[in-house]
């Protein structure tokens, strides 16, 4: 019984460990796709160069050459995670916030419901 418990509870952790891999495994087509960490550090990743944070709540997204932000485009930033109070993703294209070729980023802000920024971890699809 000891056995089982322990096979069944090293399926759940390497199920929780692959879970980014598996989402962005699900988005074959997409441009570009990235697990963002709230340190603004990269988790698996596809098309990306760097993302990194620049202020609470505020994150920066650099895609490589390949992915192409003209015309129309999908762009999606999900919440990552569990928090306790509501959180608002929004996301800008070609901003100057960042500081590389602002034609080739996306920052993603995130807010609590009163506004105020906050850190978060999510994922980001272009599609």
């Amino acid at each position: 019984m000891k056995t089982m418990m322990r096979i069944a509870a090293g399926a759940l952790a390497a199920a929780t460990v692959m879970s980014p891999a598996v989402a962005l495994a699900d988005a074959p087509y997409a441009q570009a796709a990235a697990l963002v960490r709230p340190d603004g550090s990269r988790g698996p990743s596809k098309n990306i160069l760097r993302t990194f944070r620049t202020s609470t709540g505020n994150y920066c997204v650099v895609l490589s050459d390949g992915v192409n932000l003209d015309g129309p485009v999908a762009i999606q930033a999900t919440l990552a995670g569990h928090y306790p109070f509501p959180r608002t993703l929004s996301v800008e294209v070609g901003t100057q916030q960042c500081e590389h070729d602002h034609f080739q980023t996306i920052a993603v802000h995130s807010q609590n419901a009163v506004g105020e920024p906050r850190d978060v971890a999510f994922y980001l699809t272009v599609s």
